[in-house]
């Protein structure tokens, strides 16, 4: 990558599949009203089924065969795609991608000028409504902010607290612009996952979702409920695994692998999806050609 309830280990491979889009989640109500994420707590009425993630397919203009494409983060209306860029032997730049409706595809992908700088810049992660962007610079969180959607992004900052003296990248906020989860060197035990909110500190380690091995590409649900990251704890290279909790302050369940169609190669990692659980992106190396690729499942 150069240097996104109840217990989950009660509900097992239930957890993953309703983690990754319930089938039944209230979506619309019968009268046409309520959030299109299915967070309205009123959406009574009748469900959407959502039914299941469709074949990963490579993102065309994000599937160089020379350079790794990575870090890949949608805009909350699946319109941008940010992800970062690194061409052999060289720094990582950030790049977007954007199309006008979500039946269109991504049109040609364009340098972030705003963000990049000499050092490598990667790991992008938005937030929920699209106006503030974090990412990482050579082991520090920076961010930059817009007034909307359309406006460009204005002058980068170190992110204050979070950014320490050590190794940092992929600070992922949830929807409250407050609760965040980054990787972090730790010592020798390679990259982990802390946990905190902005303005307090650097956070604390997730101890039960950490191991020996790195924890990276972090990304946290819209309802701070749910955590992807990817890890090279197992047999077959880097996975996403995802792990649960009940309420925000709960301990993190313990992390499961990500199921089909997720699951499939040697590398997959950096997971993230819109919060209408129906675009879900990704990085992996599963196209065969010898580097990392985006790849998008939709439902």
């Amino acid at each position: 990558m150069g240097r996104c309830l109840v217990a989950f280990a009660l509900l097992g491979a239930n957890a993953c599949n309703a983690h990754l889009g319930d089938p039944n989640q209230h979506v619309l109500s019968a009268d046409g009203g309520g959030s299109s994420d299915g967070t309205d707590a009123t959406m009574v009425d009748a469900v959407i089924p959502l039914g299941a993630w469709g074949t990963p397919a490579v993102v065309p203009g994000a599937d160089d065969a020379t350079n790794n494409e990575d870090d890949p983060t949608l805009s909350s209306d699946g319109l941008e795609l940010y992800y970062a860029v690194a061409a052999p032997m060289g720094d990582k730049d950030l790049y977007m991608m954007s199309r006008a409706s979500r039946a269109d595809a991504f049109g040609t992908p364009g340098i972030l000028s705003a963000c990049n700088t000499v050092n490598s810049d990667e790991g992008p992660r938005l937030t929920y409504d699209d106006l503030t962007i974090y990412f990482g610079q050579n082991g520090d969180i920076f961010t930059a902010t817009r007034a909307t959607t359309a406006s460009p992004w204005g002058t980068i900052s170190v992110v204050p607290g979070v950014s320490t003296a050590v190794y940092e990248k992929w600070l992922s906020v949830c929807g409250d612009n407050s609760h965040f989860v980054v990787s972090r060197l730790n010592g020798t035990n390679g990259q982990d996952l802390y946990e905190g909110t902005l303005g307090n500190g650097a956070g604390t380690l997730i101890a039960n979702v950490s191991s020996t091995a790195n924890e990276t590409s972090t990304f946290l649900s819209k309802d701070c409920l749910t955590l992807y990251f990817a890890s090279s704890r197992g047999t077959i290279g880097t996975q996403i695994y995802i792990s649960t909790r009940a309420a925000i302050g709960d301990a993190w369940g313990a992390p499961a692998l990500a199921p089909a169609p997720f699951d499939t190669g040697t590398d997959n990692e950096d997971a993230g999806y819109t919060p209408d659980n129906r675009l879900f992106v990704f990085a992996s190396t599963r196209a065969g050609n010898g580097t990392k690729d985006l790849f998008l499942s939709t439902r």
